[in-house]
C-alpha cells in the first residue's frame, strides 16, 4: 500500500481526517517481550477503518527481555463523522487495562 500523506493522531485536540484521503497513523511503545502491550479497540463508528498495523522491532533487540517494541496503527476515514480510536494497555495476566489511550477523530468531506 502506498502512503501519499500521513498525519500522526494525537490525544491532546480533535483529529480531523478527509473521507478517503490521508491515512491517520497512531505509534505507540509497549514492552511486549515482558508481556504488556497495547490493544486496539474499535468503537463501531462507522467512520474510520484501521487499514494496517506495524510493528517496528530493531534487529539486534529482537528477543531480547524488557526491549520496548513501538507499533504503528494506519487508519483512513471512510465516511464523514466523528468517532473514538481506544488503545488499552495491558500488564501480564491482567484481564482490565492499567491504562487508556482516547484518539478523538473527526472524519470530514
Amino acid at each position: 500500500m502506498e502512503t501519499k500523506t500521513a498525519i500522526l493522531l494525537s490525544e491532546a485536540f480533535e483529529n480531523e481526517m478527509q473521507v478517503d484521503g490521508e491515512i491517520g497513523e497512531v505509534i505507540l511503545e509497549s514492552n511486549s517481550s515482558t508481556g504488556y502491550y497495547w490493544q486496539y479497540v474499535t468503537d463501531n463508528s462507522g467512520v474510520y477503518q484501521l487499514i494496517e498495523e506495524i510493528d517496528l522491532r530493531s534487529e539486534p533487540t529482537v528477543g531480547l527481555s524488557g526491549t520496548p517494541i513501538k507499533k504503528i496503527w494506519k487508519f483512513k476515514g471512510i465516511r464523514k463523522g466523528i468517532g473514538n480510536i481506544l488503545f488499552e494497555y495491558y500488564a501480564p495476566g491482567l484481564k482490565q487495562p492499567m491504562k487508556s489511550l482516547v484518539i478523538r477523530l473527526k472524519v470530514v468531506e
